[in-house]
């Protein structure tokens, strides 16, 4: 058997395997902790090859650069096997839920380094062609997975709701510009938020990174500012990005003024997508514990809507506010 050939040797000798189920989140690949006497590893079981091979790709890649995820052991890849290291069972989410002020500050803090080093040697040696998406985040996708996304997942599939397509059509090709305007680009994990960050030995390490991609560092940023599973303050947001100026200042190629025009465009362009995927998930998935984000994501997204620099997007915040309505849901 896979896991049985492929178990550490540290190990010393085989033992009989343990299972143990664990709860997966909106992908379809399952997951399986594996016990051999004290020692543990994960089997990580996707029925994408496609996903498969960016997953094994790109977190061996993140372990080279920076043991930015878990050690890979073994692969299978034609039975859609990985064999990884064990990261334990706290999520970000949860510490961030219980921890008092100052230790949440902490947590936040590390995770915000975490993300800054990511973003600057993250980028060395990666090879788009590991990607199975999208080499880059660029136009097309904000306007394919995103933007559209948001419209017929969410507004149509999840509420059920008719739009002016022409005229979000024209507001989202502006958004699309505002966001990607003169950008850095470095490699971002595309779905940096505190369900995907685990915490193991104190410091914060990276899971469900197949998605990961070149593109813009505000992206991931705004997805852990602006995260729909935690509720953070005006305080912590604005601190996350201090924390992240800082760290990134001593890169030549940042541009903190770009990075500060740039992250409320990619912010509406994060919280559409996660939009577009609790309406999915929820309806064709049968996820539905996902509904209890929406509210937090709509009502963000309003708030964001809000700023000056977004006017240029009447409509989408109509549709919004027509959507938070619709919900009769209050965040």
């Amino acid at each position: 058997m896979f896991v049985e050939t492929a178990w550490p040797p540290a190990v010393g000798r085989r033992e009989s395997l343990r299972w143990e189920a664990l709860a997966g989140d909106g992908s379809d690949r399952r997951f399986f902790r594996v016990r051999a006497g004290d020692e543990t590893a994960v089997v990580v079981l996707g029925p994408d090859p496609a996903e498969n091979r960016a997953y094994e790709l790109i977190g061996r890649h993140l372990w080279r650069v920076g043991r930015f995820g878990p050690e890979f052991l073994a692969v299978d890849q034609g039975l859609g096997f990985s064999l990884v290291e064990d990261l334990g069972t706290t999520l970000l989410q949860d510490e961030a839920e219980s921890a008092v002020d100052r230790d949440r500050e902490d947590l936040y803090k590390k995770t915000v380094v975490v993300l800054a080093e990511l973003h600057d040697r993250g980028g060395q040696g990666f090879d788009p062609d590991w990607c199975s998406q999208t080499a880059r985040y660029d136009r097309a996708l904000i306007l394919e997975r995103e933007t559209g996304y948001f419209i017929s997942a969410f507004i149509r599939g999840y509420l059920g709701m008719r739009v002016d397509e022409p005229g979000l059509n024209r507001e989202f090709g502006a958004l699309a510009e505002a966001a990607l305007a003169g950008t850095e680009t470095v490699l971002m994990h595309r779905d940096f938020q505190s369900r995907n960050i685990m915490i193991k030995n104190g410091r914060p390490r990276l899971v469900d990174f197949q998605g990961a991609r070149l593109g813009p560092p505000g992206y991931d940023l705004a997805s852990l500012i602006y995260d729909p599973y935690v509720r953070l303050g005006d305080g912590l947001q604005s601190d996350i990005l201090g924390w992240y100026m800082a760290a990134r200042s001593s890169t030549g190629r940042f541009d903190p003024e770009n990075l500060r025009t740039a992250l409320p465009h990619l912010a509406v362009c994060r919280l559409l997508q996660a939009l577009g995927a609790y309406g999915y998930l929820s309806r064709v998935k049968g996820k539905t514990g996902f509904e209890r984000y929406i509210p937090r994501a709509l009502s963000s997204l309003d708030r964001l809507l809000d700023q000056g620099p977004l006017n240029y997007l009447p409509k989408l915040r109509r549709l919004v506010r027509e959507a938070a309505g619709l919900t009769g849901l209050v965040s």
